[in-house]
């Protein structure tokens, strides 16, 4: 076995994994481990079943796959809560590369939980001239493998300028928000047909480049810690009797008696049967064990409204959070705890 040429015994791995693989065999060997080359992304599991077979060690999934940039930038989490959320199956690789018409297709990561959707596609033109822009567009077909759409929010599109350089590459991003909270697993079709050009306000421009681009996707949803809090809570000066709280790291579903929230729409003159919002239910953070008060920043998908007389709101947060930490859900403009505990 101290023989063995583990160069050519494993495939390709991701760079990154290189030096964490190697430096465990090289416990075997005195000599100083070559270079693997590298690997087929779906013979990762290999490599893991022989270090584990010959090393009795674990290579974990959240050690092999990094966080893209740019989705550290939708959903804030340091790099424990980056594992955790691999470890989870929230977040996963796309590991798909499709490339038609000139034009390569990455599908780079997807998150998501019972209540929210993101995917993080990248295009890139072979031509180096073509610039892609914020205001060019994709032709995009969605196929939920023979169920309805369990969205009842989904936006798309390329990343603004101010978060990404224009060139012939650019991120393209799908993000939607579930109509009802489910533990099913996602499986869908995402189809790309075509890179539009630039077109009039909410109009889709010409057609630059056709071809198929067809990606399938197996997500996994996640169980949510449900807290059932069953009291009234001092809410913009209203008593407001909560029901259930329920967290992931990425959202966040609340209900209400209607009495409570009632009170809120007439305080705040709006009417949640003309789809008004109610800004002092609005989530704006939570408060851990230990006093941390992590805030909510930036746009912020929501589900709200009545559930058989039960006010319900869901919202993505754009901050992770460390759900075993929660303490208390802050909501509205003074910041008003609802205990979790």
């Amino acid at each position: 076995m101290m023989n063995k040429n583990w160069n050519r015994e494993f495939p390709d791995v991701p760079e990154h994994v290189h030096q964490a693989v190697l430096s465990t065999l090289a416990g075997l060997d005195e000599r100083k481990g070559k270079r693997v080359k590298r690997m087929k992304k779906g013979k990762i599991i290999i490599l893991i079943a022989a270090a584990v077979a010959v090393l009795g060690t674990t290579v974990s999934a959240a050690e092999i796959f990094r966080w893209n940039n740019r989705a550290t930038e939708v959903f804030v989490a340091d790099e424990e809560q980056q594992k955790e959320l691999v470890t989870e199956q929230i977040a996963q690789e796309g590991a798909q590369t499709v490339t038609d018409a000139g034009l390569t297709i990455q599908a780079v990561q997807t998150i998501q939980d019972n209540n929210c959707f993101y995917a993080l596609f990248e295009i890139t033109a072979e031509d180096e001239s073509m610039q892609i822009t914020a205001e060019h567009s994709m032709g995009v077909q969605l196929d939920y493998q023979g169920s309805e759409s369990p969205f009842s929010y989904l936006g798309m599109g390329f990343v603004d300028e101010s978060d990404q350089a224009v060139s012939n590459s650019r991120y393209f991003e799908i993000y939607g928000t579930k109509a009802e909270s489910g533990q099913e697993d996602l499986n869908m079709k995402i189809q790309f047909t075509s890179l539009n050009a630039p077109g009039a306000k909410a109009v889709e421009g010409d057609s630059m480049l056709e071809g198929n681009w067809e990606f399938l996707l197996n997500l996994h949803a996640t169980q949510p810690v449900v807290y059932e809090v069953n009291r009234e809570c001092q809410i913009a000066g209203c008593a407001v009797m909560v029901r259930t709280v329920e967290l992931t790291p990425i959202s966040v579903k609340l209900t209400c008696d209607m009495d409570g929230v009632r009170q809120l729409e007439k305080q705040e003159g709006v009417n949640l049967d003309q789809l008004d919002t109610i800004t002092s239910l609005f989530i704006n953070g939570v408060k851990y064990q230990d006093g941390t008060v992590v805030e909510e920043e930036g746009f912020q998908n929501t589900r709200e409204g009545w559930e058989n007389d039960i006010y319900s709101k869901t919202a993505k947060l754009t901050t992770v959070v460390d759900v075993d930490k929660v303490s208390a859900l802050l909501v509205g403009d003074n910041m008003d705890e609802i205990s979790l505990q």
